[in-house]
Formats: structure tokens, sequence, C-alpha cells
């Protein structure tokens, strides 16, 4: 079976690589797989010289190598399903228990069957625990749960082969009860034993690699600063969302933080990043998973929501502002500051476009900010196209020659 073993340290040394790669990318746990693919590398070539060096390296050494490889795998699995970490006093408790009795098995009493039932009892033990690990914990990386499911499946696959191991070395069961020849079931079991932790590794490669392309996917997606999706996204599940709603109107809110402009003046483009955070988190809170948030743009936001009535926008709009009013950040000089918002809210037809009724709340919206700010406003959704799409320029041009010419308002209160 040495060609197998060669084959696996092939395999292990072809890997580790790949998973060197992923270190710098922040990939949780990634650092704890490299040094158990290192790991089981050297435990499988030591098992390779077997009749060249003494007992202690090929069989002692190797195992200890194997199960720290194990050890390390069920660390790195919780540090990437964000478990506890494992301590270093397990680690070191279990390997030197470990090489201690393999020792005394090996040079105290010679016993070849009970080396080999420690070392794949520990590792199947290990192994087991690992599987465990993932299958109570997999539902939170959606993105990701087939290949978490391979990797469970994989780890309770070699756990198995080492119980099998156990088996068959304590007991000196000549195959199934006679039914295998011993050669050939000793053979299919080197041969499961050699190519499993390389499969194993591999599944553990694709699981870190759609991990990294799901989280690549959401940054694409959302933005970076306020956590709502991105413009792109934002227009693509809301079209989505509209086209999709058979019967039932759907809502479009665009949101305005107000007086933007003076935040970034008197506390700093730190202090507006911060209100935009806090009024992004505020707006999430509010909705409570009713609706789709995106970042449109500066400090205009959109929302979209299916499957309510008019009279229940309304109720949601004015939430918001009041929870926006509410809030209070800790600014430069002792100071706080006060956010508002203003909303227009438009309805749209079931199968309508967005860019309709998008249109139609950025009339509202102005409508809203020409009221005094702090408001909502809805659309009357009588207007025709046109009319609509020259009240919502009107409204772009007024809003920009307001934001160059008004006089600076207080905004900012002492704590």
């Amino acid at each position: 079976m040495s060609f197998l073993s060669a084959i696996a340290v092939i395999s292990l040394l072809v890997m580790l690589p790949v998973l060197l790669s992923l270190r710098t990318i922040g990939v949780p746990g990634v650092s704890s797989f490299c040094g158990a693919c290192a790991l089981a590398a050297a435990g499988t070539s030591l098992g390779l010289t077997s009749g060249l060096a003494p007992l202690w390296v090929h069989t002692v050494m190797a195992t200890v190598l194997n199960i720290a490889a194990a050890l390390l795998i069920l660390a790195g699995f919780r540090q990437f399903l964000g478990r506890a970490p494992v301590g270093p006093w397990p680690f070191a408790l279990t390997l030197s228990g470990t090489a201690l009795i393999l020792m005394f098995f090996s040079y105290g009493i010679d016993n070849a069957a009970a080396r080999v039932c420690l070392g794949a009892g520990f590792a199947g033990l290990i192994y087991t625990l690992v599987g465990l690990t993932i299958a109570r914990h997999w539902q939170r990386e959606r993105g990701i749960m087939l290949y978490l499911l391979l990797c469970c499946v994989a780890a309770f696959a070699v756990a198995g082969i080492h119980a099998m191991r156990v088996v068959v070395f304590s007991t000196g069961l000549p195959g199934f009860g006679g039914v295998t020849p011993p050669q050939v079931w000793t053979a299919t079991l080197m041969t499961a034993r050699h190519l499993i932790i390389p499969l194993f590794f591999l599944g553990v490669i694709l699981m870190l690699h759609g991990w990294m392309i799901a989280n690549l996917r959401h940054m694409v997606a959302h933005d970076d600063l306020t956590g709502a999706l991105s413009r792109r996204a934002f227009m693509t599940q809301a079209e989505r969302l509209f086209s999709a709603t058979a019967g039932n109107r759907s809502i479009f809110m665009l949101l305005d933080l107000d007086r933007f402009k003076q935040i970034n003046d008197q506390h700093g483009h730190a202090g507006g990043d911060v209100a935009l955070t806090h009024f992004s988190r505020t707006v999430r809170e509010t909705l409570a998973g009713r609706g789709i948030l995106g970042r449109l743009g500066g400090e205009e936001f959109g929302v979209a929501l299916t499957g309510i009535d008019r009279v229940e926008a309304i109720e949601i709009a004015k939430a918001i502002c009041d929870s926006v009013r509410a809030i209070r950040i800790g600014g430069i000089n002792g100071t706080d500051i006060l956010l508002t918002v203003s909303i227009g809210l438009a309805t749209g037809e079931s199968g309508g476009a967005v860019t309709d009724v998008m249109i139609r709340a950025d009339a509202a919206l102005y409508e809203a900010k020409a009221a005094g700010r702090d408001r909502f406003s809805v659309a009357e959704s009588l207007y025709s196209s046109a009319s609509t799409r020259a009240l919502a320029g009107a409204a772009a041009q007024m809003r920009a020659a307001a934001a160059t010419s008004a006089p600076s308002l207080p905004f900012s209160h002492s704590a």
C-alpha cells in the first residue's frame, strides 16, 4: 500500500499551496486547515518509512501527526463556523497521552493491534466531533450549505473507516463473517484509509472557495458602509419583486436624509459616515424584514415593499420618521448629531415598472422637503406619465438649487 500512501502524500502537498493562498483573503479557520494538511502529509510520509526507520518513527510519530492533523481540522471548522476555539491544553494532553500509550505498546508491550486500535480510535473520535460540529451549525452558512454537507459526510466517512479498523484489529475478524476474503477486505480498508483524507481536504478547499465567492457576491450586492443593497442590486431585486406581485399593489419609498451636507460640514465626513450607518440600521430595524432597503446614492435610499396596502405603508413611513428622529449620535465638541428624514411614497400597480413608481416617489419626496422636511408625502397615483416626469425633473433641479443656496441651519445640540 506504499503506492497509495505516496499518492495521498502528493495529493496533500498539491493542496497545501492552494490552502496557503487563501490565508491572505482572511477566510476563518484557514490557518488551522493549512497546518492540518501539512501534518497529514508529514504523518502519511512517515508511514512510508516502515521497514526503514525505527518503530517510533513510522508508527508513533506518524500516528501522533495524523491525530494532530485531525485536531487542527476540528479547530478549523470551529473557527469557520464561529464557535469557541479549541484551547491548547486539549491538544497537548491528547497528543502527549497518545504518544506515551503508543510508546508503551511499542517498547513496553509489543502489540501492533493495540497500536492500530488506539490511533484509529482517537482519530475516529475526533472526526466524529468534526462531523457533529458541521451538522449542528452548517445552517448559518446558507450560501455554501452543499459544500458543508460534503465535508460533513466526508468527516463521518473518515470516522467510519477508522471505526472499522478498530473492529477488525480488536476482534481479528477475517472479513465480514468469512463472506469477504481477508485479503480483499484488508486491501479495501487500506485503500479507503489512504484516499479519504485527500478527498476530505478537497472538500475543505471547495468549501473555502465557496465561502470566498459568496462573500464577494455579498460585497458586490451591498454598500460597504451602510450594509444596504447597492443601487444595481436594489433595482434588480425591486424589479423582480414588483413583477412577481400578482393582484397586489407594490410600494416604493424614496428616503433622503435631511441636511446631510451640514452634517459633513459640522462633523466632518467621518461624522457623515456614522450618521449614514446609524440611519441605515434604524430603517432596517423598523422595516423588520417587510421590504428591501438599498442605497441609491449619497444620502438617498430606496425601500421596496409588496403585500401591504397603502395604509400600512403610511404607518411604516411614519414609523421610520419617528425612529430616525429619535437617533442620537455623539459628535465632535460634545454635541449630538440629530437626524431626520424626508420620505416620498408611491404605489404601483401589479406588474408595473419600478422606474414609474420611483418617478412619482421622487415628486412626493420634493413635496415633503418643501413642506419643511422630517415628514413623508404620498404621491397621487393619477398623474399622467408625462406630467409626472416633468414634475420629477423640476423637483430634482429645485433640490440641487436648494442644496447650494440654502442658509446654514442649526443641526447639532449639546448632549
